[in-house]
């Protein structure tokens, strides 16, 4: 038996042969790799589309049924035509799975497998068939399909369970349906079971029932097709689809006939959960809306799409779920079904209406304008609302009155926001009165708002600047009231709009920056400026102490550039930080840091740094950052003349080509990859030309290629001898290779020719492992394109050929033109 990990691998070679294949060869494939194909359709790996019509056309009965039994991987065309191929054992594993089905065909589907049935074939009836297994279901969601099955006897035992729940029209339906397979006893069956079942709650059923077995024995008048005439319509149709799975469908323009689904509820009530689904449809009757309320309050506020009644959020239907009800009045005032000067003069308290009005709508904003009319512009007012708002328990209107109330008469100095608090870092969304005021003063009069500006706290600022979507003009009032305070304050997300962190950024403001760095999303390059106390503008921006401060404190296990990013600032305070929380790792890029410091301090900031005995994150008595080789240049260089000269050759000395070539081949193959890491992280310039001369005279060891390939800059010809230096590994080398790719460094043709073994480079193209993030991006249409060319140029339409190199893939150790080569070299199968 062969292991689960080599069988993984045979199948993924089986999917890359059918991903890369045209139909005709794949419907070949389906015969020629059978039990590989078979193995495929149950394994744990991605399964091509074009798979499923190869088993569909190959005509393979056990193919066939095994796709049936995995039903997920086909669209529900593809299983109406399984249903309709009439085979016994593939119509009995669809109907099975259809159980799981999400695509709401699952009737439909099940349906199709019964009207292909051929009752004269034994091997539907057959132990353990599908006839046999739905004789012992009694539930109504697997018997619904059944109810016009060409088997008599099944038919009766789906309408004996499903009867009381089809609408009259489909129970007549399948009454000549039953008629038609089992002629006069079987309709008298039926009559006998509906009379034993209490009618199934259809009046005159049986009597009709009995005419019409009359009628066809010539004892009664008409026929049996006039007595039991009747098309189900599509309300039939969609009330027998909610009763029976909770869900239901209609035409866009085709309306439910709400007299019928009035009558089907009177007949046998609905469900709560059914009258919620019903209420989705335009026109429903309010009172079976108000119902499924009522029955169920959580499941038609929580689930429920469509209106209800204001009275009945409002009432004691609703009360159980009571904390549901302001996200339906929100999505009343949203779709229009409610209107929100109602809400405003007859919902209480004030303070969940206006929690649920929705932003951005101009009816709202309208209702709400009037609303707060009486407030005008009086700060006073305003601010006496918003003492109010949180624990008020009469309507909005009567809120505003209040306030309004509040306000008449009042002497004294100008009104300030009641326990005023600064802003938050970072700041989070508005909540309570705050919440509630910000949705009034975002529907507000542009005039009222500027009015109310300088009576507003720093918190309430930042809401509005954060949170809100104040007009250029707003903004302009807020920064000439409250100054660079509510631009601190604006810093103060990780979210903010680009457009906006670049305006808080040419500020060049310490604090502005400060918040930013700490709080927004900016670049490296920017973090490095700020650091290094550059503006924008090329003039000189200190770094605050509170910055300073947090960059001894910054997780470095999420955050570490933001630290490493001052490492060239030539700021002595900033330095004396990060050298203590990161290390360096090369001697050039620690006298790149001391360069910096000279140039821009002198050489007595670089011997204080030397000189220093604590670091902020290092314990007492811990050594220098700095290794005594650097501090041995750097001493020699500060008892010179030309120190800083002295310091430049040394890191010129460092960088030298030669020597960082030498380096890098002398480097073990575990730790090299570090090492180039390291090297590009502190600014020394990897030497390519150098390298690609190097190699071009003596290959470069593998682990070293790789390294140099998960650079960016790094050249065309070593990256391909990175790609046939040995064999890639998806978890090594997906991060550099899927880079390459995506970049347009590497092509289509390059994997092709050069990638190894095989079977990698197949994934890799083809997208069938799951370890390779590149099949299914839309990116990577054209890279499968070009694959599958490649691959037909090499293997034609040789059957024996695409089997061979199907078999070969999983252990061959060379490149895909080579096992290409072998397998259409000797074509002959296993």
């Amino acid at each position: 038996m062969r292991s689960q990990r080599a069988g993984i691998n045979e199948s993924a070679a089986v999917a890359a042969a059918y991903r890369l294949a045209d139909r005709s060869t794949a419907v070949g494939l389906a015969r020629s790799l059978r039990a590989e194909t078979r193995e495929l359709l149950v394994c744990g790996c991605r399964r091509p589309r074009r798979l499923v019509e190869a088993v569909i056309a190959s005509g393979d009965r056990e193919l066939q049924v095994a796709l049936a039994r995995n039903a997920g991987l086909c669209t529900p065309r593809q299983r109406l035509r399984l249903a309709r191929l009439g085979v016994p054992d593939v119509g009995r594993a669809l109907y099975a799975a259809e159980r799981w089905s999400r695509t709401g065909c699952r009737d439909k589907i099940r349906a199709a497998v019964l009207a292909a049935a051929d009752p004269a074939d034994p091997a539907w009836r057959a132990p353990g068939g599908l006839v046999a297994m739905l004789l012992g279901e009694t539930h109504p969601t697997e018997l619904a399909a059944a109810i016009r099955a060409p088997f008599p006897d099944l038919a009766l035992h789906a309408l004996r369970h499903c009867g009381r729940d089809l609408p009259l029209p489909i129970l007549l339906w399948a009454a000549r349906t039953l008629h038609a397979h089992g002629g006069p006893e079987r309709l008298t069956a039926l009559a006998e079971l509906v009379d034993e079942e209490g009618g199934l709650g259809h009046p005159g059923l049986v009597a009709l029932l009995r005419r019409a077995v009359d009628a066809e024995s010539g004892a009664g008048g008409g026929s049996v097709a006039s007595l039991l005439a009747g098309d189900p319509s599509p309300t039939d149709e969609l009330l027998h689809a909610v009763r029976l799975h909770g869900v239901g469908e209609m035409t866009a323009d085709v309306p439910p006939d709400w007299e019928r689904v009035r009558s089907e509820h009177t007949r046998h009530p609905f469900t709560a959960g059914d009258l919620t689904h019903l209420n989705r449809w335009p026109g429903c009757p309010p009172d079976l809306a108000v119902e499924g309320l009522r029955r169920d309050p959580r499941t038609a506020l929580v689930q429920g799409t469509g209106p209800l009644p204001l009275s009945a959020l409002t009432g004691p239907a609703a009360e159980p779920a009571r904390s549901y009800v302001p996200r339906v009045l929100e999505r009343g005032l949203r779709e229009g079904w409610l209107s929100a000067e109602r809400l405003f003069t007859e919902v209480a308290p004030a303070g969940d209406v206006i929690g649920c009005l929705p932003q951005g709508d101009e009816l709202v904003g309208k209702a709400v304008r009037e609303l707060t009319a009486p407030l005008g512009d009086d700060p006073a007012a305003w601010l006496a609302l918003y003492r109010r708002i949180n624990r008020f328990e009469g309507t909005a209107t009567e809120l505003v009155a209040a306030a309004r109330a509040d306000a008449t008469g009042r002497r004294g100095p100008a009104p300030s926001w009641p326990r005023a608090t600064g802003p938050a870092f970072p700041c989070r969304e508005p909540e309570g009165a705050r919440a509630l005021f910000q949705r009034l003063f975002a529907y507000a009069e542009e005039d009222v708002q500027e009015a109310l500006v300088p009576h507003l706290d720093l918190r309430a600022v930042q809401h509005l600047l954060v949170f809100g979507t104040p007009s250029p003009r707003l903004r302009e009032r807020i920064t000439a009231v409250h100054g660079r305070a509510a631009q601190v304050a604006h810093a103060s997300r990780w979210d903010l709009p680009g457009e906006i962190v670049e305006e808080l950024l040419d500020l060049d403001y310490p604090e502005v920056n400060e918040k930013l760095y700490l709080y927004g999303a900016i670049a490296r390059e920017e973090r490095e400026r700020i650091l290094a106390g550059r503006g924008r503008d090329g003039g000189s921006v200190p770094v605050t102490d509170g910055l300073l401060g947090a960059l001894g404190w910054i997780d470095l296990r999420h955050h570490r550039t933001w630290v490493s990013a001052g490492l060239l600032s030539g700021d002595p305070r900033v330095l004396r930080v990060v050298l203590g929380r990161i290390r360096t790792h090369t001697e050039a890029g620690r006298l790149r840091v001391l360069i910096r410091l000279w140039e821009r301090h002198g050489p007595e900031a670089v011997g204080s740094l030397m000189a220093e005995g604590e670091f902020p994150g290092r314990t007492g008595g811990a050594r220098h950052p700095l290794p005594a080789a650097t501090h041995k240049s750097v001493a020699k260089a500060l008892a010179a003349p030309d120190g800083l000269a002295l310091l430049r050759d040394r890191l010129a000395a460092e960088e030298d080509p030669v020597r960082v070539v030498a380096l890098l081949r002398r480097t073990a193959a575990g730790p090299v990859a570090e090492r180039v890491r390291h090297l590009a992280e502190e600014g020394t310039a990897l030497p390519w030309p150098q390298l690609l001369e190097a190699h071009a005279a003596d290959p470069l060891p593998v682990q070293l290629l790789r390294a140099l390939a998960q650079q960016p800059d790094c050249p065309r010809p070593l990256l391909l001898a990175a790609l046939g230096a040995g064999p890639v590994r998806r978890l090594d080398d997906a991060p550099w290779l899927v880079a390459a790719i995506e970049a347009g460094r590497l092509t289509p043709d390059d994997i092709f020719r050069h990638c190894g073994p095989a079977a990698e480079a197949v994934s890799l193209l083809a997208g069938v492992h799951s370890h390779w993030p590149t099949a299914e991006a839309a990116s990577w249409g054209p890279l499968l394109r070009e694959a599958r060319a490649l691959t037909r140029s090499h293997l034609g339409t040789s059957q024996e050929a695409w089997t061979r190199a199907a078999r070969l893939l999983p252990a061959f150790p060379g490149t895909l033109p080579a096992l290409l080569t072998a397998a259409a070299a000797d074509s002959t199968p296993d």
